[in-house]
Formats: structure tokens, sequence, C-alpha cells
């Protein structure tokens, strides 16, 4: 009994130890961190509501490039590329080791970069709220108004760096253009320069108007015959077949039906210059240009519609809220921890000595 009460003292000893040290630590040696915080939107000047931006929005999120925008900048502040321009303006390494910072948390001289970063990263909070469609990001530092200048700093990267891919998707974006405009202003020539070669040939400006004209004396030719052949047909009657007017009636219907046939073989037949050809092709050379004149209209309108989004910003960085100086230590809250450090000994303190009773139990 006497051997399981010393157990008893030592280990509530033991737990009042660590409860002291742990209380100790968090209360008097830890640094204090003060919390700079400033609440971003990403806004885009240009892009039109699609479908899908739609039903984000009637869900009351954010648009997809809005959620794309604000993940790359919270990867991108949270990279070694920015820690590095930090560490070049405000020597984030030197403080890191610095006693500014407690033994726990203060980094070795002969630390890593990785553990910079990590430490870094410790301090940064970036959260994107899917519902809102705002940015939080808080810095926190030891000196108040560090963490406030590192804060806008980081701010100014943040813009920058939207508007930096920004415009080297646009000039990615103008460049493809640029080489679409210049294949539709080359087919749009070529397909004048055959249809110009190819009237040029047949020496016709129209050849539609041609065949029009070839129809009409046609339809000339055969009412002109249809006369004729009355008029044969009615002096048959009183003259005979071997008179003179006979013959020159027969004479002139003979030539009619040979200007006729000869009006049809030009029109349509089996030769290669006859107008229905001629036409067809002429068409077809017409379509196609007219064809790669639109396609040409469509790529300058898209050539000069990018040329204007690439002169301005496309996307911005609005400040709902100014990085704040703040009044007060954040970190750690000492009320909290020290709540926090009592229920979580007590709860151990109690499974131990739970433990500890039923292996006597199970002894006696």
């Amino acid at each position: 009994m006497k051997k399981m009460i010393k157990k008893f003292s030592t280990l509530n000893i033991l737990f009042l130890a660590i409860f002291l040290l742990l209380n100790f630590y968090y209360l008097v040696i830890k640094s204090e961190l003060y919390e700079s915080k400033t609440l971003l939107v990403v806004k885009d000047l240009v892009s039109n509501s699609s479908t899908s931006s739609l039903g984000l929005s009637l869900l009351g999120m954010g648009t997809s490039s809005q959620l794309q925008d604000s993940k790359i900048i919270e990867e991108y502040l949270k990279s070694l590329d920015v820690y590095l321009r930090l560490d070049e303006k405000f020597n984030l390494t030197d403080h890191y080791r610095s006693d500014e910072l407690d033994f726990v948390q203060r980094l070795s001289a002969n630390a890593k970069t990785e553990d910079f970063l990590r430490l870094y990263n410790a301090h940064l909070t970036v959260y994107y709220d899917e519902i809102s469609s705002l940015l939080n990001i808080s810095f926190r530092h030891v000196d108040a108004k560090k963490a406030q200048e590192v804060l806008e700093f980081l701010v100014q990267e943040a813009e920058a760096k939207l508007n930096e891919i920004n415009r080297k998707t646009s000039q990615k974006k103008l460049a493809f253009i640029e080489q679409e405009y210049q294949k539709a202003k080359t087919k749009m020539e070529n397909s004048s320069k055959r249809l110009e070669d190819y009237q040029n040939t047949h020496l016709l400006l129209d050849p539609s108007t041609q065949a029009s004209a070839t129809s009409g004396v046609i339809s000339e030719l055969e009412a002109t015959l249809i006369q004729k052949q009355i008029e044969y047909a009615t002096a048959k009657n009183y003259l005979n077949e071997d008179s003179h007017e006979l013959q020159v009636l027969k004479n002139e219907i003979d030539e009619i039906k040979k200007s006729i046939a000869a009006q049809k073989r030009e029109l349509s037949g089996t030769s290669k210059d006859r107008l229905n050809k001629i036409l067809f092709e002429y068409e077809k050379l017409k379509l196609q240009l007219e064809f790669d004149t639109e396609v040409y209209k469509n790529a300058l309108l898209q050539l000069e519609s990018t040329k204007l989004e690439v002169s301005k910003e496309a996307k911005t960085l609005s400040v709902i809220v100014k990085p704040n100086l703040a009044d007060g230590y954040t970190y750690p809250n000492k009320p909290k921890v020290f709540i926090t450090i009592l229920v979580v000994m007590l709860i151990l303190y109690g499974i131990i000595s739970l433990l500890i009773s039923i292996i006597r139990d199970h002894k006696e």
C-alpha cells in the first residue's frame, strides 16, 4: 500500500512539474507575436460570365477564375522566392536566428533554408473563403510595426505577380492571334488572286451575267423559231413546196435551230469552256473568297481586342481591409493556453491514475 501511495505521489509530482514547466514556457518564456491582417479580393475586369461561373455564383461561391487566381497567390506567398525577397528587405533570416525569438522557436546558425521557410510559413496565414471570394492574409512578428510592413510588402508582391501572370498570358494569346491573323490575311489574298486570275483567263468579270445573257438569247431565238414555224405552216397551205418563199422560211428555220443549238452548247455541253462549268468554278472561288474574307475580319477583330487587353490590367487585387497595426500581442493566447494545458493534464492524469488502479486491483 505504501508503495502504491508512493507511486501516486511520484505521479502527482511528475504531472505538477510538467504542468508548471509548460505554463512557465507559454506564459513567461514564449515569444509574444503581433499579428497584422488584411482582406483582399481578386477582380477580373474583362472576363465574361460563363455558365459555370453563373452556377458558382448561385451557390454563393466565387468564379473559377477568382478561385484559381487566389490559390496562385496563396502558393506564391508561401514560396521560397517570396521569402528570399522578404529576407532581402526585412532580414528575416537574422531575425529567426536572433534572441528576439525564444529558444524553442529560434533557429540555429547552421539551419537550412528549408527550416527558415518552414518557420516563415508558420507565421504566415493565407486563407481563401470560397463563400465570400475573399482572400484572408495575416503575418505574425515580435514587432507589431514590422508585421504590418511585411504584410504590406506581401500585398504588393501578390498584386505584381498577378499582373505579371496576366501580362504573360495576354502576350502569348496576342502572339497566337497575330499568327492566325497573318494566316487568314494570306488565305484571303490568295483566294482573291485566284479569282482575279480566273476572271482574266476567261475574260469575264461575272460569268453569271454572261450566262443570263446567253439564256436570254436562246429564249429570243426559240420565240423567233416558233413564229417562223407558224409562218411556214401557214404559207404551206397556199404555196407549193418548191416556192421561193417557203424555201426562204425553211432556211431561216434551219439557221435559227443551228443558232439555238450553238448557244446551248456554249451554255452547257461537253466543251471545257462551257458557261455552266465556268460559272460553277467562278462561284466556288467567289464563295471561298467570301469565307476567307469573313475569317480575316474575325481575326482582325480578335487581334484588336487582344491588343486592348494587353495594354491594360485585366485583373486587379482590391484591398478590402488594409494591413492593420496590432495594439497587442495575438499569440500566445495565454488564458486559452493555460486552460488547455490544465484540461489536457487533468485528462492524462485521470487516465494514468485509472490504469494504475486497474493494475493494482488485478494484482490483489
